[in-house]
């Protein structure tokens, strides 16, 4: 090999060896660097007292449990919106990225969403009218004799369709739960399923008395706590840090705290 040859060959190999180098910098600050953590639109709907917007703001038993959730994770929110629940509801499938609260867990929930994890109590019972003295009920059987007003892509009305009622015969379907409110009033349905712990603020809020009505039938098959849950195409790593926020306020105590602000009669 000529001089000449020798010192082009060191020199390519210099200039691989830089080379080589350069990238191995490269890789090492590409595997330092982080992107920050995708923020996530926060959706839900108007349903006290767990979400409700006043002057402007959204508030709320389940809302001030997910505010303290996102703050003690750290996790960024781009929106918080209040929508009617189907829509929230389509969002929460269709949107990466999206979180949805309060929502019910179910079997054919289960592989729709990541779940965080439980953040309020919830009981459902059947409400006729108090005046309504000739409707009777003492099983759901017997229920299935009148007419029920349910609210779209709502599990209340999911589950009473898997109990043989019929959508357009025994159950009528509305966006929202206060058109069901004033129908039961109206008497044009004769019952509806309804969030113990809502009815009697929703009742308010359009102007009739808690005492106008009667349950007549709780549905221990639906009663049960209410989530917060994030899209599918929300990363793991954001769903894994909300999910130990949420058991980090609950092992303080802080949850318990806010359900009692509302729960608890002054």
């Amino acid at each position: 090999m000529s001089l000449s040859s020798t010192v082009m060959e060191n020199s390519l190999f210099s200039k691989r060896g830089k080379l080589g180098v350069l990238l191995v910098i490269i890789a090492i600050a590409l595997c330092s660097f982080r992107l920050p953590a995708a923020e996530i639109k926060v959706v839900t709907t108007d349903f006290p007292p767990y979400s409700f917007e006043e002057s402007g703001e959204i508030r709320g038993m389940a809302t001030e449990v997910v505010k303290a959730v996102l703050a003690k994770s750290g996790v960024g929110v781009s929106s918080f919106r209040v929508y009617p629940w189907a829509r929230a509801y389509k969002l929460a499938q269709t949107e990466p990225n999206t979180l949805i609260y309060s929502i019910a867990r179910s079997s054919e929930r289960e592989p729709m969403f990541k779940w965080v994890g439980e953040i309020a109590p919830f009981r459902v019972n059947l409400y006729k009218l108090r005046s309504r003295s000739n409707i009777t009920i003492s099983s759901l059987e017997d229920a299935k004799r009148y007419v029920v007003g349910g609210e779209y892509q709502d599990i209340k009305q999911d589950y009473l369709v898997k109990q043989g009622f019929e959508v357009g015969k025994n159950i009528v379907l509305m966006p929202e739960d206060e058109l069901n409110i004033r129908m039961l009033f109206a008497k044009r349905i004769d019952l509806i399923p309804f969030s113990e712990f809502s009815l009697p603020i929703m009742l308010k809020q359009e102007g009739f008395s808690p005492a106008e009505v009667e349950n007549v039938l709780t549905l221990d098959d639906i009663s049960y706590n209410l989530y917060m849950a994030c899209s599918l195409e929300t990363p793991d790593a954001t769903v894994d840090s909300l999910r130990l926020a949420l058991q980090t306020l609950w092992d303080k105590g802080e949850i318990q705290a806010i359900h009692q602000k509302y729960l608890t009669p002054e």
